[in-house]
């Protein structure tokens, strides 16, 4: 399909999104008269669009139609960079990480679908791409190549307040836009929200990640549930011979048993909080997380950081790290027990134990761009920042610079703060709520989709990329 007009193009990864994403475009095509088409990447998810009869560009299909004119070698590693304007390495980083595949064979990868985003993107007029946030080849470099072309991007991604999300134009790194001339106070469904924080001691579980947010017993590893989608995949896979973007089925199931012998054996290392005992708290983030992998590589090593930390505390001060709920036994088993014996300030504690409460008695919270951190704000405490978040730089935290020299006079300052300002507190949590649209990715019911749309069609409309169309917010969202 060439020398289309395409107001919006989405691009999905999975049956999950297709679902979701297809009475959204519907109603931006027959409400709102707007051309959509989707970039697909699973073609299970092929079948249900043909069904539907929506356009639709398959990456899996194209890939084999131009398969022996696409270069797949290493050699054009230099080329690649020097035309999306980042580094290779980058773009593997995370499915290396997860997949096992070696460097060659995914720098490989990435020139074929950087090649074949080229293709779509030049050869038809396409105003906006959106996808979820992702840190996989497809999805970074779908974001670089649109860049390349001056098409507009879209990344969705859950926002820190509970059915509410994030849309970030043009840019991998989330950010609270104009943020100084940005007004914004306290209303009632933020005061909610906030309550509901108390109530519940925690911000958000996005519906589409709660089934990792289980401890990674064996009892969850051989759940019925795990059984269907490995079922699912092996069907679409081997008995209809259909393709998919996630299709490391023997890998990833490897790696969750792996996980569950590490939770046994970590066992012996957990503990719970001391009362009185005067601590820093470091939430782990999920080691593959997109946080870590596209937006701060340079602290993926965790368990090594937490040593520096460790090292850098004020005398009488013990570092508490816990794993994070959705990645429980992700860790490297021998990094981890090296940190331990390295430092003996630092506690590993129960997986289980709620973050509030630790967040509630520690002297500062410090976190590379964790949602712990935004926690720890709305608590009122210091919190310091080692890497790039919406949060950095807005007067709230103590921010780090990378090469971690400064430190232990950083934590010292944390420690001694005191309590963050409450009314700076509530003008920034205000500003960061206003930012946000009502919506929830994935979630399916007709209220949750009317708002998807109608936030989706709101931010597009405020930043420019709904093309040609007057701007009529009338029953929007916020």
């Amino acid at each position: 399909m060439t020398g289309q007009k395409i107001d919006i193009l989405f691009a999905i990864m999975a049956v999950q999104e297709v679902e979701f994403f297809i009475p959204v475009a519907r109603r931006l095509m027959q409400e709102d008269g707007l051309n959509i088409s989707f970039l697909t990447f699973h073609e299970a998810g092929d079948d249900i669009l043909e069904r539907e009869g929506i356009p639709y560009f398959s990456l899996h299909k194209i890939k084999r139609e131009k398969e022996r004119n696409v270069r797949q070698a290493s050699g054009d590693v230099e080329h690649i960079e020097k035309k999306l304007g980042v580094r290779v390495e980058n773009l593997i980083f995370h499915e290396m990480h997860m997949s096992g595949r070696n460097r060659k064979d995914l720098i490989s990868k990435a020139t074929c679908y950087d090649s074949i985003f080229n293709d779509i993107l030049r050869r038809n007029d396409i105003g906006c791409v959106v996808q979820e946030l992702g840190g996989f080849i497809a999805p970074l470099t779908l974001y670089y190549a649109s860049a390349e072309n001056r098409t507009d991007h879209i990344f969705i991604e859950p926002a820190m307040f509970r059915k509410r999300i994030v849309f970030t134009l043009n840019n991998l790194y989330a950010d609270i836009p104009c943020y100084e001339d940005r007004k914004a106070s306290m209303n009632d469904d933020l005061r909610s929200l906030l309550d509901d924080y108390k109530d519940r001691k925690t911000v958000v579980i996005p519906k589409k990640d709660r089934h990792f947010f289980q401890d990674m017993t064996f009892r969850r590893l051989f759940s019925s549930d795990n059984f269907r989608r490995l079922s699912r995949k092996l069907y679409h896979k081997y008995i209809l011979g259909r393709e998919e973007e996630y299709n490391w089925i023997f890998q990833y199931a490897a790696m969750h048993l792996i996980k569950a012998v590490r939770r046994k054996v970590l066992g012996i290392y957990y503990t719970n909080p001391v009362e009185g005992e005067k601590y820093v708290y470091y939430p782990f983030h999920v080691p593959l997380d997109v946080q870590l992998t596209a937006r701060c590589p340079e602290f993926f090593g965790q368990e090594y950081l937490v040593t520096l930390i460790a090292k850098s505390l004020p005398p009488g001060y013990k570092l508490y790290i816990k794993e994070h709920p959705a990645a429980i036994g992700g860790h490297s088993l021998s990094k981890l027990k090296k940190a331990l014996a390295l430092c003996d300030n630092i506690r590993l504690i129960q997986p289980g134990r709620n973050s509030y409460d630790i967040i509630r008695k520690a002297a500062c919270v410090i976190t590379v761009n964790s949602k712990v951190g935004f926690e720890a704000i709305i608590q009122g405490k210091a919190v310091i920042v080692l890497g790039k978040t919406f949060y950095r730089g807005k007067g709230m935290t103590f921010d780090a610079g990378s090469s971690l020299s400064e430190l232990p006079e950083t934590l010292k300052k944390a420690v001694n703060c005191g309590p963050v300002n409450q009314g700076e507190r509530d003008s920034f949590l205000a500003r960061a709520y206003d930012w946000s649209f009502k919506g929830e990715l994935y979630e399916n019911s007709p209220e949750n989709l009317a708002d998807f749309y109608n936030s989706l069609k709101a931010f597009m409309l405020e930043s420019g990329t709904i093309r040609g169309k007057e701007p009529c917010l009338e029953g929007t969202l916020r």
